[in-house]
């Protein structure tokens, strides 16, 4: 499908716009208020799938885009794949917030500003970044031969990035662990493989997000022992991740000093 893009209006005359791309309407909304809260007067346009989100474009660019993968007609993959052979689209910020496979997610984060994140995302991280991106969208108007610094979606809780925002990840780490762990517990002691699949795609897109190789590597055998549902491996391999669960968040905790915060 081709597309022809609306022309970007003149950067002193254009408020803020971002085009939320989701079939679910109870993540649409939230997404929808969250981008409010983060920019207030912010223009937002909803797509219930890829298709809808390329009519919009060619009436509005938008400074930011929020993703689904799975959606019917036109997907999230086919949706970036139109988009970015578009030179006037390329550098258009896209979060992708998707339980996909990590098989799907991963050669997602080689495309120019495209940054994945597991789902469901926290509204105060969802918050943060827009804030982030938003603003630099208006710093570009000003200066179009400054740099776009836009948040890679590997950042660490140790390395680059915003401090602000590295602390918020740790939070969200340090206060999901306990709720995880016993999540997961209890999907062994039910022998519910499919939630347990679910939990797979949900933690190895929180490892990507925070650098955790050895986390990621865990759950990825853990994906192996559902699919071959060898139950011993699965006991096994839970309890293993409980145990890295545990001992990233005190590290982050002990980093970040979150032992003291009130919740």
């Amino acid at each position: 499908m081709s597309i022809n893009p609306a022309p970007r209006p003149a950067a002193s005359h254009r408020s803020l716009r971002a085009l939320i791309v989701e079939d679910d309407p109870l993540f649409a909304t939230v997404y929808k208020e969250t981008l409010a809260s983060a920019a207030p007067g912010i223009q937002i346009e909803l797509a219930a799938n890829g298709y809808l989100a390329l009519m919009s474009l060619k009436t509005h660019l938008p400074d930011l885009i929020v993703l689904d993968l799975h959606m019917p007609g036109l997907d999230g993959v086919a949706f970036l794949s139109i988009l970015k052979r578009k030179d006037c689209l390329l550098e258009v910020p896209v979060f992708v917030v998707s339980s996909a496979d990590a098989e799907v997610m991963a050669p997602l984060r080689a495309l120019p500003h495209v940054h994945v994140f597991a789902k469901p995302i926290r509204p105060a991280l969802l918050r943060q970044l827009a804030r982030q991106t938003l603003a630099e969208s208006i710093d570009q108007r000003t200066s179009q031969d400054e740099p776009r610094h836009l948040l890679h979606s590997k950042l660490t809780a140790f390395v680059g990035g915003n401090p602000a925002l590295q602390r918020e990840i740790a939070r969200q780490f340090y206060e999901l662990t306990p709720d995880r762990i016993a999540r997961l517990e209890h999907c062994v002691q039910q022998r519910d493989l499919h939630s347990l699949r679910e939990w797979c795609h949900t933690l190895i897109g929180t490892s990507s997000m925070i650098g955790a190789q050895n986390l990621y590597d865990q759950v990825n055998t853990l994906r192996d022992y559902v699919d071959a549902k060898d139950a011993d491996g699965i006991v096994r391999q839970v309890a293993a991740i409980a145990t890295e669960l545990r001992q990233i968040a005190v590290m982050l905790a002990n980093e970040f000093d979150l032992y003291d915060e009130k919740s």
